[in-house]
């Protein structure tokens, strides 16, 4: 093809496509427009705006956040080292004000006392501990005399349930209820003479300061004295009622089975004699 053809063809068909005009019927949406331009609706650019601020800022919170953690965990670190670091000063003080308490009740507890000296005090402080802690412990003379009480009051009162259920047939088990026993009876009269002593002897101890610990010690035995007296004098009452009781119904048994055999008498003398 001729070089010379060329120039004209392309300049024609420029010619022609820019005498194209678009037809007035034809519209295009200004949305359309816009995006073909390169922008977005307003309301889409509103939520990616709101959607940028929420990222920063979760973004920012969270590295607060996690300075924060470590701020306050460094900040309670050093009050907990010194709340222990205090905690520990006050407990030698206190420690040391209680020593110094005892140590003055002590000496006063023997200085203003009329009695025996500090040694001879010391002695018979010790020898109450002594004694009662082996009286009340396990095996001991009171312990073995609370435990004997109960045996025989669980078994009275099964007896005793027995006879309202009718069930005394029972030859493995005794349909009356006994007393404890003599020997009992005399161990019962000991532990009270001998916690009596013992009551006696702290007494002519004296008192020493309530805040001290020889006070507390003194208060502390004489409380449980008093306590192992009454209880002594309680079982012994409940078994002393129980007795009463027993005795009550043997009184009762005594007289129907008379009356039954009056009766049995006087039916027998007015029955008729056979011929």
């Amino acid at each position: 093809m001729d070089s010379r053809i060329k120039p004209s063809v392309a300049s024609e068909r420029t010619v022609s496509l820019r005498s194209i005009k678009p037809s007035s019927s034809v519209s295009i949406p200004k949305q359309i427009v816009s995006e073909s331009d390169g922008g977005l609706p307003e309301d889409i650019r509103h939520i990616q705006r709101e959607l940028l601020k929420l990222h920063i800022l979760h973004s920012s919170s969270a590295k607060n956040q996690e300075k924060w953690r470590k701020s306050a965990r460094t900040h309670l670190q050093k009050r907990f080292a010194a709340l222990k670091e205090r905690h520990v000063e006050i407990a030698d003080i206190s420690y040391q004000t209680q020593e110094l308490k005892n140590r003055s009740a002590l000496v006063n507890w023997c200085r203003n006392a009329q009695g025996p000296e500090m040694g001879k005090r010391v002695y018979i402080l010790s020898s109450c501990i002594h004694e009662i802690y082996n009286d009340a412990g396990f095996g001991g003379d009171y312990s073995l005399t609370v435990q004997a009480f109960h045996t025989w009051y669980d078994q009275a009162q099964t007896i005793q349930e027995s006879r309202k259920h009718d069930r005394t047939h029972d030859t493995a088990q005794p349909e009356y209820v006994e007393e404890i026993g003599p020997r009992w009876q005399n161990d019962v009269n000991a532990l009270q003479r001998r916690l009596g002593t013992l009551t006696g002897d702290l007494r002519a101890l004296g008192s020493a300061s309530a805040s001290s610990n020889v006070g507390q010690v003194l208060l502390l035995l004489h409380d449980l004295i008093i306590d192992m007296l009454t209880e002594l004098d309680c079982i012994r009452s409940v078994e002393s009622e129980l007795i009463a009781q027993e005795r009550l119904w043997f009184d009762e048994q005594i007289a129907t089975l008379s009356l039954n055999v009056h009766n049995q008498r006087e039916g027998t003398k007015k029955s008729p004699c056979k011929k």
